[in-house]
């Protein structure tokens, strides 16, 4: 399944972003501070003009009235100095009285005294803006002086530096200024995004250093390895995933091991089994040959006995390690069928009530007639059963009971198999359907080959079904297992 690369887009639209916004803000404040620059330095360079008006022109106005051939010599003495000057004449409440200004008409009656008041008072050296009479709104750099009418400040002359000439001015040149300091920002905008994206490099190669290291130890043989410190993100997900990972692996090595040395010593075992009776066998015909003429009928019959009882544990062990690896190679198949437990219970009680009393051991059934039918192998369940039998006569005394029980739990027949011979040891409990376990429960090898439980577990397993046991030193061993009901289940 192919992933879009989430953590490229990411970091291409952070550094896309950073960009944008860099360069933009960037341009806007050094286009701010520029012009605030000039306009300090030209405000500063004029400050004094609205003084030179108010000695060069005197006799303007008187506090009621403003002199027009006054007025003539004030615009004559504007144009002659700086045709871009704005001079207006104001009340001491801020109205405009008159007004030199050329090209756009002056749209304002009155202009904010605050500024004015705050500039004279600091003697023009401070830089402050204030009301622009043509575009009510705005503010421009300003020179202002009261006017003096026989020493009593009667109004204020207020000059705007430069006015809409100087608007013009900045305008037509603003583009290229522009687009000048946009190249210098473009490089400081690239230098800030590289050394950004050089610390998102180095953040990520330094995840990437951790998991490639975390890897290289694990290949060479550091299953303990693991990747700490990376949660988040893809580089995250990555760790975690190499962590589950290595925890399989881990699990499984160990696993395997486990196996491996199940498997030499159940070699181990069986290479033990096989060679005492096969000695035996040796050893007992070796004797007949050698010794044929010279024995006895009675001796020679015993060793010939000793000889098929070897013969034949030989032929159980052999076939139970065929039948336990058929089973676990899954090449059994199995073939389910209704089946009525009582009738096999009663044929194997049967079967083994002469054996049983040999031994001096009773075999008892116990069940309804009118348990219903379950769906299960036949030849799989009966063997089964047998072995679970075979294990609780041989290790019952004489006087010794075993009982084989069925009864139904939730639409479940139940099977119970249990003895009152001499228990199993409690830490032997949770091993007793390994293969080959050898034990105290197995300490006589002459009992059996030790595979006969293991052969029953794997059957419950094709079966679905679970075998237990409960058991109580020197008191008994109980084994059960349950079978669905037919009505309930079609197939296995």
């Amino acid at each position: 399944m192919k992933t879009k690369n989430t953590l490229f887009y990411k970091i291409a639209g952070v550094l896309t972003l950073l960009f944008v916004v860099l360069a933009f803000l960037i341009t806007k404040t050094s286009t701010q501070l520029s012009e605030d620059y000039h306009d300090e330095i030209t405000q500063g360079l004029n400050k004094n003009v609205a003084g030179f008006i108010v000695e060069e022109i005197q006799g303007l106005y008187d506090g009621d009235s403003v002199v027009g051939s006054k007025m003539s010599s004030l615009m004559h003495h504007v144009m002659a100095t700086n045709p871009a000057t704005e001079v207006y004449l104001l009340d001491l409440e801020g109205n405009i009285l008159k007004h030199v200004a050329m090209n756009k008409e002056v749209k304002a009656t009155s202009i904010d005294l605050k500024p004015i008041t705050e500039f004279i008072a600091q003697d023009g050296e401070v830089f402050i803006k204030g009301d622009d009479p043509k575009l009510p709104g705005t503010k421009k750099i300003f020179s202002a002086a009261p006017y003096l009418y026989k020493d009593k400040k009667v109004g204020y002359i207020y000059t705007i530096v430069g006015g809409n000439d100087y608007d013009s001015l900045i305008k037509k040149h603003e583009a290229s200024y522009i687009r000048k300091l946009s190249m210098r920002n473009i490089l400081y905008a690239l230098f800030a995004a590289l050394l950004v994206a050089l610390l998102s490099i180095y953040i990520i190669t330094r995840n990437f250093n951790k998991i490639i290291a975390a890897f290289t130890s694990f290949k060479n043989g550091d299953h303990d390895a693991r990747v700490a410190g990376v949660q988040h993100g893809e580089m995250g997900l990555l760790a975690n995933t190499y962590n589950d990972m290595a925890d399989t692996i881990q699990s499984n090595i160990q696993d395997l091991q486990s196996v491996d040395n199940l498997r030499k010593e159940l070699i181990a075992n069986i290479s033990h089994d096989l060679r005492t009776p096969i000695a035996s066998i040796q050893g007992f015909v070796e004797t007949i040959m050698i010794k044929g003429d010279t024995l006895e009928d009675k001796e020679k019959q015993r060793y010939m006995e000793i000889v098929l009882k070897n013969s034949e544990r030989l032929k159980k062990l052999v076939n139970d390690l065929f039948e336990l690896s058929v089973l676990e190679a899954n090449q059994k198949a199995v073939q389910p069928e209704a089946l009525q437990m009582a009738e096999i219970i009663q044929d194997i009680a049967d079967k083994y009530r002469i054996i049983a009393k040999n031994k001096g051991v009773s075999i008892n059934t116990v069940y309804s007639k009118d348990l219903p039918f379950v769906y299960a192998d036949i030849a799989l369940i009966d063997r089964a059963l047998q072995n679970i039998i075979d294990n609780a006569i041989k290790h019952c005394e004489q006087g010794d009971v075993v009982t084989l029980e069925l009864y139904t739990v939730n639409d479940q027949v139940m099977v119970k198999v249990s003895d009152t011979g001499r228990g199993i040891e409690s830490q032997e409990l949770p091993y007793i359907f390994e293969r080959y376990r050898k034990g105290k429960f197995y300490s006589d090898a002459t009992k059996g080959s030790g595979l006969g439980l293991a052969i029953v577990k794997k059957i419950m397993d094709l079966h679905n079904s679970t075998i237990k046991v409960d058991s109580i030193l020197n008191q008994g061993t109980q084994f059960y297992f349950n079978l669905p009901v037919l009505k309930r289940t079609a197939s296995l």
